[in-house]
């Protein structure tokens, strides 16, 4: 059989089919594309169903695990509080900081609030920040009990040293903060 004869069967075929032929193939095609569309419609719809299903059940969790670790956060709080409070006891009572009679007013307070400071930053800081911390703090202990003499801008530069370190730790290290007034 040659290429003719073949062309020529096939448009035997389908002429003889002709018009009804055309008019099915049109039929099932416009069938199928609103079926697709059905199908597609009802497939979406409970994807989308399914989708705000999850995201609920997302923001269940998130609230649970946010409401949990702020819980848990304050506890410490707490914890961090009375332990403060027993080390500032125990440092009076053992004459710890060398020079300060720590069982009155402003040194026991002091102390108990160096101790609080160190335990909360110690909850959430990183390393640089305790270390800021500690340079300060060891600076106003030395300078409390008479080894060193106080001096206003020492004590600004290493507050604003620990200030800039917290700014990097929370992301807002757009830039130092420094000191440019006259004192």
């Amino acid at each position: 059989m040659s290429w003719e004869e073949v062309f020529k069967l096939f448009g035997a075929a389908i002429f003889s089919l002709g018009g009804g032929g055309v008019v099915v193939l049109t039929l099932s095609s416009w069938l199928g594309k609103i079926w697709a569309g059905r199908i597609l419609a009802e497939e979406t719809h409970q994807l989308s169903t399914r989708l705000e299903e999850t995201k609920r059940d997302l923001d269940v969790l998130k609230e649970k695990t946010l409401r949990f670790q702020n819980d848990k956060i304050l506890a410490y709080r707490e914890i961090t509080e009375i332990i403060a409070k027993l080390l500032a006891i125990m440092d009076a009572e053992n004459g710890r900081i060398v020079g300060w009679d720590t069982d009155k007013g402003p040194v026991h307070e002091f102390n108990e609030q160096r101790l609080k400071l160190y335990g909360y930053l110690a909850m959430l800081a990183p390393q640089a920040v305790m270390d800021a911390q500690d340079d300060l703090v060891d600076h106003l202990l030395l300078t409390a009990s008479g080894d060193v003499d106080y001096k206003w801008s020492e004590v600004r530069e290493k507050v604003l040293f620990l200030l800039n370190a917290v700014r990097e730790d929370i992301g807002l290290a757009a830039g130092s903060i420094v000191y440019k007034g006259k004192l």
